[in-house]
């Protein structure tokens, strides 16, 4: 037992050198590279004047931070979301969070001339917001035994479909809105400023302890619904408590950086075969992969063509496709 708390320690503190590491790095590089002693200089003696010092910190760090939150959060969905409906193939977006964060987008940019990224965190956090309460509603959040996870996953699905069909009439009826959309939707943390990082840094505060507190209710779930009351766990409670956490955590990514895919299905493979089936921990590793992860594709986005830059979105795509393809053919099975 102490071997495996050992090893496990050791496991969850590689993860987190391995962001952080990723995000220094990820200071160097942009259309204009930075040198690594022009990048510790900005960091420990901060020179307003100086034109890269102003890069680092006002345009490369709040983007490191943004996707280690981001990823970090959707990382930690992902597994709750698998072990909540049973399903490893299950993804936060399922909750049709996404389509909900869309239209409020695209509402903003139609009605309120939204352009910069700045001016879409809180329409798309509103968005997420409502497209949720629907699907909590739908799914049978009120019933005494709370929501049946299958039910949940087709409300989500049918109340994704809605929205998205929504900001598809509306974007026939404003072509202007299209190119702002279209930058959105590729999912990435460019733009990202650090007054964005403090207006969400309550939600973070709030999102983070719950997806650790709705990992720690669900581990006993695994061994079935029935057990799980006979043990004193209030069932109901503990899936409605679980689906508000996993909706806060995708609310708060894509609300500043638009739906990036892959990173809630595949890191959480990625984690139980190094921390096994425990979903506390799995809840943790998934957090601190999917935040590396998420810089690496970042990074990734600004090497592939040089002088220019590729969405996180889509480098995330082009990591999690061949990955995904990988983990079905050589997946170990591990209870979720």
């Amino acid at each position: 037992m102490k071997r495996n708390t050992s090893s496990h320690l050791a496991t969850l503190a590689i993860m987190t050198t391995l962001g952080l590491v990723l995000a220094f790095v990820s200071l160097w590089f942009g259309v204009r590279p930075l040198p690594t002693s022009t990048v510790w200089q900005a960091l420990v003696a901060f020179d307003p004047s100086n034109t890269e010092h102003m890069i680092v910190h006002e345009l490369r760090l709040p983007r490191a931070m943004a996707a280690l939150i981001g990823g970090g959060a959707l990382g930690m969905a992902g597994a709750l979301m698998q072990s909540l409906s049973r399903n490893p193939l299950a993804d936060p977006g399922l909750l049709g969070v996404n389509g909900g964060a869309a239209l409020g987008v695209v509402i903003s940019i139609w009605v309120l001339g939204a352009t910069a990224q700045s001016q879409l965190v809180f329409p798309a956090l509103a968005g997420a917001g409502l497209a949720a309460t629907l699907v909590l509603l739908l799914g049978g959040a009120v019933r005494p035994r709370g929501p049946d996870p299958t039910r949940l996953i087709l409300a989500g699905a049918a109340v994704g479909a809605l929205f998205l069909a929504l900001t598809w009439a509306i974007l026939i009826l404003s072509r202007e809105s299209l190119d702002t959309y279209r930058f959105w939707v590729l999912g990435g943390f460019t733009g990202i400023t650090k007054s964005d990082l403090v207006a969400l840094l309550p939600l973070f505060a709030v999102s983070l302890p719950m997806g650790l507190a709705a990992a720690f209710l669900l581990a006993p779930l695994i061994l079935g619904d029935d057990t799980a009351r006979a043990l004193g766990v209030r069932v109901g409670f503990v899936r409605v408590f679980s689906t508000v956490a996993i909706v806060a955590l995708c609310g708060l990514t894509v609300s500043m950086a638009g739906p990036i895919a892959f990173i809630g299905l595949v890191v959480p493979h990625l984690v139980r075969p190094l921390l096994g089936a425990d979903l506390r921990l799995v809840a943790i590793g998934s957090f601190l992969t999917g935040a590396a992860l998420a810089v690496l594709a970042d990074i990734l986005g600004r090497l592939i063509l040089p002088g220019q830059e590729i969405e996180a979105g889509a480098t995330m795509a082009l990591i999690g496709g061949p990955s995904l393809i990988l983990l079905v053919r050589f997946r170990r099975e591990v209870a979720l």
